[in-house]
């Protein structure tokens, strides 16, 4: 995760406000090598890092409790809802597409 923190080139105040975390437990969040996927997918939205490639067991536990909404919502906060989904999941296709094509043209 510090290596993450360390490329996005944020602050650590910011990364720990957009995570919902205070700064003392973003250092023992670091510290911890048993830290939970839930913090560190917290930590990936703050980041807009995906941490399924270090840790491909992530992905089999988000597919097992994300709940797939299909037609259209029926309040506006699942609609809100449902578009900060749909943000995350093209932000995070975009960053891999930006990482092959970096990879493929060095």
């Amino acid at each position: 995760m510090q290596e993450a923190v360390n490329d996005s080139g944020l602050s650590i105040t910011l990364i720990v406000k957009k995570a919902g975390y205070s700064r003392s437990s973003y250092y023992n969040h670091i510290a911890d090598p048993e830290l939970s996927f839930d913090i560190l997918e917290n930590y990936g939205k703050a980041l807009r890092h995906d941490f399924s490639g270090e840790f491909p067991q992530m992905n089999s536990l988000r597919l097992e409790e994300e709940e797939i909404e299909y037609g259209r919502p029926d309040t506006l906060d699942k609609a809100l809802q449902q578009l900060d989904k749909y943000k995350e999941k093209y932000f995070t296709l975009l960053e891999k597409y930006n990482k092959l094509l970096e990879e493929k043209y060095k």
